[in-house]
C-alpha cells in the first residue's frame, strides 16, 4: 500500500506564517524578486475570484484589488519541508518527495512495524509533533491530507480528494472510474 501525504498550499502557508491567515482574505504568493511577474500558490478565497497559480500579477490584482501578496520564503519552505520529511523518515518510511508539500512512501512493511497504525498516526498529527520547532511551523504541518492506494497515482488522487484528519483510500481502477 502506497501512502501519499499532501500539505495543500504548503509554500503559501509557510510564507504566511500558518494556515489561519489564509482562511478569510484572498492571498497569493508574490513573485520572487528578479523573476517574471506571475503569482504563486493562492488561497481558497483568492480562487473564488478566479485567481490561480501562474496567473500574471496584473490580471490577478485586476480581478481582486484587495489581494494580499505574501512575499515568498524559499528558505522557510525548504526548512519546513525538510522537517516534515525527517518526521516521515523517523517512522521508517523511504520517502519520495515529489515537491514541497507532497510526498509518497510504501507503507507495506511499516504497517506491521507500527501495528497497522501508520495512517492513523499521520492523521492524528504525527507530522506536527511536539519538538522544539516554532508554533507557526506546527500549524503548517498539522493540515496534512492522507491518501492510500495500490499505486502512487491512486494514492495521490486519494490525497487530493481527502480531508484533513480523514484519510481516503482508492483501491484501484473501479474506484478511479467513478471519479471525474
Amino acid at each position: 500500500m502506497i501512502v501519499c501525504v499532501l500539505l495543500d498550499r504548503f509554500e503559501l502557508a509557510v510564507a504566511a506564517g500558518g494556515r489561519a491567515g489564509l482562511l478569510g482574505e484572498p492571498a497569493a504568493l508574490a513573485p520572487e524578486p528578479g523573476r517574471e511577474l506571475f503569482v504563486g500558490e493562492v488561497s481558497q478565497a483568492a480562487e473564488t475570484f478566479g485567481i490561480h497559480a501562474g496567473m500574471r500579477m496584473g490580471e490577478a490584482l485586476a480581478r481582486c484589488p484587495r489581494l494580499a501578496l505574501v512575499p515568498p520564503d524559499p528558505m522557510g519552505v525548504a526548512d519546513a519541508w525538510e522537517l516534515a520529511l525527517a518526521r516521515l523518515e523517523s517512522l521508517g518510511a523511504e520517502v519520495e518527495s515529489l515537491r514541497p508539500g507532497e510526498a509518497c512512501f510504501d507503507a507495506s512493511g511499516l504497517q506491521r512495524l507500527h501495528c497497522g497504525r501508520v495512517v492513523r498516526m499521520l492523521c492524528d498529527g504525527y507530522l506536527a509533533g511536539r519538538g522544539p520547532e516554532p508554533e507557526r511551523l506546527r500549524r503548517v504541518l498539522s493540515g496534512a491530507r492522507i491518501g492510500q492506494g495500490p499505486t502512487r497515482f491512486c494514492a495521490m488522487v486519494a490525497a487530493h480528494g481527502a480531508r484533513v484528519r480523514r484519510p481516503q483510500r482508492i483501491s484501484g481502477a473501479a474506484d478511479l472510474a467513478s471519479l471525474p
